[in-house]
C-alpha cells in the first residue's frame, strides 16, 4: 500500500503563502527580504530532513529507555548562486544532553537515522553529513552534584 500525501498551498500576498495539510495544520511559508512571517521554501526543507531524522533518533532513544534532558539539531545546507539554486552539501550538527548516551551509539542513532530512515533525507539529491556533540559528556562533576541536590531539594 502506498504512503500518499497531500498539501494545499494558499498565496497570501507578494511572496507569503500558507501551506495547509487535509488535518488542517498550517505553516507560513514566506519568501520576502523583509518582515518574514515564517521559514523560506528552503528553510522549510531543512527542518523537515531535521525534523525526520529527529524523529527516528527519539525513537530509538525511547527504546534504550533514555531519557532527554535537551536534543537539537543545528542544519546547515550550501548552496550554488545559480538558478535553481538546490542544496549540494547539507550538515546536520546533533547535540544530545542524554546520559547513558555513549559517542558511538548517538552515531550510530544518527547514521540509521539520516542515512537509512529518513524519508526526506532519500529524496534529496544533495550529500548528507552529520556531527554528534554530547553535552552530557562535557557537565563537570560541581554540575552534576549541584543537579542532583537540586532535585533532592524538591
Amino acid at each position: 500500500m502506498s504512503k500518499d500525501l497531500s498539501t494545499t498551498l494558499h498565496h497570501i500576498t507578494g511572496l507569503r503563502f500558507m501551506g495547509e495539510t487535509p488535518e488542517g495544520m498550517r505553516t507560513m511559508i514566506d519568501n520576502e527580504k523583509s518582515a518574514r512571517t515564517g521559514p523560506s521554501p528552503m528553510q522549510l526543507v531543512l527542518h523537515a530532513l531535521a525534523g525526520c531524522s529527529a524523529v527516528d533518533v527519539v525513537a530509538m532513544l525511547g527504546k534504550r529507555r533514555l531519557t532527554i534532558r535537551e536534543y537539537r539539531i543545528e542544519v546547515h545546507g550550501e548552496r550554488p548562486d545559480t538558478v535553481p539554486s538546490p542544496f549540494t552539501h547539507i550538515t546536520a550538527r546533533h547535540v544530545f544532553d542524554v546520559p547513558g548516551l555513549d559517542e558511538a551509539t548517538a552515531r550510530r542513532f544518527v547514521d540509521l537515522a539520516m542515512n537509512k530512515y529518513c524519508s526526506v533525507g532519500a529524496s534529496l539529491k544533495a550529500e548528507l553529513s552529520y556531527e554528534v556533540e554530547l553535552l552530557h559528556e562535557h557537565r563537570s562533576t560541581d554540575e552534576l552534584a549541584r543537579e542532583a541536590a537540586k532535585e533532592v531539594d524538591e
